[in-house]
């Protein structure tokens, strides 16, 4: 396997912590050896690159991508469900245009058609494809893509994971909540029993899948929190008995607060409308980033594990741009430029269980 050491960088490893000068020893595609200071990796035959101080880092990991989305930074289109010959063309489009913008992993936050997203994960990870590795997820949808009904019975949503296990998905994504995020007379509805949410948690462990759910409300939240789901996207209505639950989980739920998509709604109604001043005449307020300016200081008091990662997708905040959570996190919620590389680095890392930490800092 060929090896490559980088020398003479400056190292950010994604915990947080201030970068250091070191090198930096790789395999193949794998990292794996970093000396600090001084110190000096062996060279035996490997390719010695020296990067002149520039800054080194892991690749970024998107912690809510939607890679069935179709529109991309290049590409802007209007169909969210083209026909399956071409979607998946979208799809490789896609997952090209998230590696090429410095995402080399990604956890999905809902595939609208499990099994194309299932393919495409497996045509990358057999390396045909280029693009990010991939956790494949299910999204209130059949394999297919037909919608199912928002609000399942026990038995249909029992069919419906038994169909996301045959199909291999990486994690059971649920909509606890709400009937998607651009759907506020629905935002309060809930899917989903806490009899229903505790079994699909329990299938999803004994089948080695992880689990994520879109929950807004403090509702939806409380029953992702109490039923063992490992990443509660959204999250921005949370209350003080909401908040508790998730900081009682500790290490064990992380939570993606997919400020983006959120962001861009707002930035689109400014650009419908003229201006800020004319786009609050028509909408009245934007209230999931006013909820997020009010929540953000809890979670970051309370020691929240958040990963970036914003629904990026859709016409008016395409693939491509995913990076710009990282800008909200500073520009918006005060994050140090350290702290949202860590999001989007190590703790989205943990977050997607590619690696499972005995404890998070």
């Amino acid at each position: 396997m060929s090896a490559t050491v980088f020398t003479n960088v400056s190292i950010y490893d994604g915990t947080g912590a201030k970068p250091y000068p070191g090198e930096v020893g790789v395999e193949g595609n794998r990292i794996t050896a970093v000396a600090k200071g001084a110190e000096r990796l062996p060279r035996d035959g490997a390719k010695v690159i020296d990067a002149g101080g520039m800054t080194l880092m892991p690749g970024l990991i998107e912690g809510h991508s939607h890679l069935c989305f179709i529109s991309a930074v290049d590409r802007i289109l209007k169909d969210e469900m083209p026909p399956m010959e071409r979607h998946f063309y979208y799809m490789l489009h896609n997952a090209k245009t998230m590696l090429d913008y410095g995402f080399t992993s990604s956890y999905t936050g809902g595939a609208v058609r499990p099994a194309l997203e299932c393919a495409l994960r497996d045509e990358i990870k057999a390396g045909w494809q280029p693009g990010p590795r991939l956790k494949a997820s299910s999204f209130e949808r059949s394999v297919a893509g037909e919608r199912n009904k928002w609000e399942m019975s026990y038995d249909e949503a029992m069919q419906f994971v038994r169909d996301m296990i045959d199909v291999d998905v990486d994690s059971l994504k649920l909509v606890i909540d709400g009937h998607g995020a651009r759907n506020p007379p629905h935002w309060y509805d809930l899917n989903y029993d806490e009899r229903t949410i505790a079994e699909i948690t329990r299938l999803a462990r004994e089948n080695g899948m992880s689990t994520s759910a879109h929950t807004f409300t403090p509702e939806g939240i409380k029953r992702g929190a109490r039923n063992g789901i490992r990443i509660l996207y959204h999250c921005q209505f949370a209350d003080e008995e909401a908040l508790d639950l998730i900081q009682a989980r500790g290490n064990d739920v992380f939570v993606g607060p997919t400020v983006g998509v959120a962001w861009a709604g707002r930035e689109n109604a400014i650009k419908t409308h003229g201006s800020l001043e004319e786009a609050l005449k028509k909408v009245g307020s934007f209230k999931s980033i006013d909820a997020y300016y009010k929540v953000f200081p809890e979670f970051r008091k309370r020691g929240f594990k958040l990963t970036i990662g914003g629904d990026y997708g859709f016409p008016w905040n395409a693939n491509g741009k995913n990076g710009r959570d990282l800008e909200l996190f500073v520009n918006l919620f005060k994050y140090t430029p350290a702290e949202a590389w860590s999001a989007g680095t190590m703790l989205a890392l943990f977050s997607a269980s590619w690696q499972i930490p005995q404890a998070v800092a």
